[in-house]
């Protein structure tokens, strides 16, 4: 919804919706979201994804941001600023900001996520690129409904001679809570290739932005990758669960060529492109070194644990089990039952990088999954590090709602 003139003010001006006294003092924080709960009252005329004002009880302002009426999560700041309109030049602004923050990482990086939603300031929107080419992924009613602008303000923000086409992830589970339709992929601008090489720390890997997993890759574990290409010069072999397209596995050849490596997943294209990393990177996928199985990774395991493997460093990268506290209790349990099954084929004296990209499970509750399959396969372990995302991956302070990925790396005896 476009602003209307004020005759009173030189401040660009929205409907404006009123909060219950008291429940200001979230977004006073700096809190970027606020519920349906908070509201004096929430008009039904208001079209999904409206831009709206919010004031405190007595009327003073406090944030202009996305209103969807229909959602529990009612309203997502987009600006604290009176002066700052929400139109083409606001998204390109904040693009550009985001862009300064990634300039932080290692200039041998070509894929990394260039907007974070709420950490960069645009709730609901999701931007990864790779090398010339951007993926979007819209997952609020108030992104949807600027869609195009956004598409025009990625362009200009970055340039047309660093854009060569956009991509629109439709296919984002988190749609449907807003009210929008779960679709598929789409070029929004310019022309895309079915897949594109991209390059970090040296690896090269290639990606379909148009079919592969989250964006094409998961640049979130970056970080990780590196400290699995530090660790494999002490290691003879690597098992990588939950392998997609053979990321870790790929890390840990980078820091040891000599190593000997299993990727485990169900997904036989998944594993057909891990195939082509290896061949792209100069691993000959066919070298009885290498192993690509296709299979449930706890039926896996199972196997594995039972014929007596043992591995000197152990990845397990499941998909999320929670994206809701609903889901919490059911996923600590899966948590824990992984763990224990990846431990028992945990060489000792090996080392194990266990993570979770369940929003529903918190740092804490993950760590004690991992600390009862501990004690449930009789294992001593040391805990060596523990990590989030990547720069390219920010959060907000106090914000802990969005901290969904977490991983824990421990030494086991």
């Amino acid at each position: 919804m476009p602003p209307s003139p004020d005759a009173h003010s030189t401040h660009p001006t929205y409907p404006t919706l009123r909060l219950k006294p008291g429940r200001d003092y979230t977004v006073r924080l700096g809190h970027p979201w606020l519920f349906s709960g908070a509201f004096a009252g929430l008009p039904r005329d208001v079209a999904p994804g409206a831009v709206v004002d919010v004031t405190a009880h007595d009327g003073q302002w406090l944030a202009r941001g996305h209103l969807n009426a229909a959602n529990s999560l009612a309203f997502r700041v987009l600006t604290r600023d009176r002066d700052e309109a929400i139109d083409g030049a606001f998204y390109a602004r904040r693009l550009r900001q985001a862009l300064a923050v990634r300039a932080l990482l290692p200039e041998d990086v070509t894929a990394y996520r260039l907007a974070h939603a709420e950490a960069d300031g645009l709730p609901g929107l999701i931007v990864d690129r790779y090398d010339r080419w951007l993926v979007a992924q819209f997952s609020s009613a108030g992104v949807e409904a600027q869609r195009e602008l956004i598409v025009a303000a990625m362009a200009e923000a970055l340039g047309a001679d660093e854009v060569a086409g956009i991509v629109i992830r439709d296919d984002v589970r988190a749609r449907a809570r807003e009210g929008l339709v779960v679709g598929g992929a789409s070029v929004a601008w310019g022309s895309v290739p079915d897949e594109i090489e991209i390059s970090e720390r040296g690896v090269r890997y290639m990606v379909a932005p148009l079919t592969g997993q989250k964006t094409g890759f998961f640049l979130d574990q970056r970080d990780k990758r590196a400290r699995v290409t530090a660790l494999a010069s002490h290691a003879r072999s690597l098992l990588n669960l939950f392998a997609y397209s053979g990321g870790f596995a790929l890390a840990g050849l980078a820091g040891n060529p000599a190593l000997r490596t299993v990727n485990v997943d169900s997904s036989g294209p998944a594993l057909a492109l891990a195939r082509r990393n290896y061949t792209l990177n100069g691993h000959a996928a066919d070298d009885p070194r290498h192993q690509f199985i296709e299979s449930d990774v706890g039926q896996y395991l199972q196997r594995a644990g039972e014929a007596g493997e043992r591995f000197d460093l152990v990845v397990v990268d499941p998909p999320a089990f929670a994206k809701s506290l609903s889901q919490r209790e059911r996923a600590l349990r899966a948590y824990e039952a992984l763990n224990a099954r990846a431990l028992g084929v945990t060489a000792p004296g090996g080392l194990l990088l266990t993570c979770s990209c369940s929003g529903g499970v918190n740092q804490e509750d993950f760590e004690g999954a991992v600390r009862q399959a501990l004690v449930r396969e009789g294992r001593v372990a040391r805990l060596i590090g523990w990590f989030g995302p990547s720069v390219d991956h920010p959060t907000l302070p106090g914000f802990t709602e969005d901290r969904y990925l977490k991983a824990l790396l421990l030494r086991v005896e």
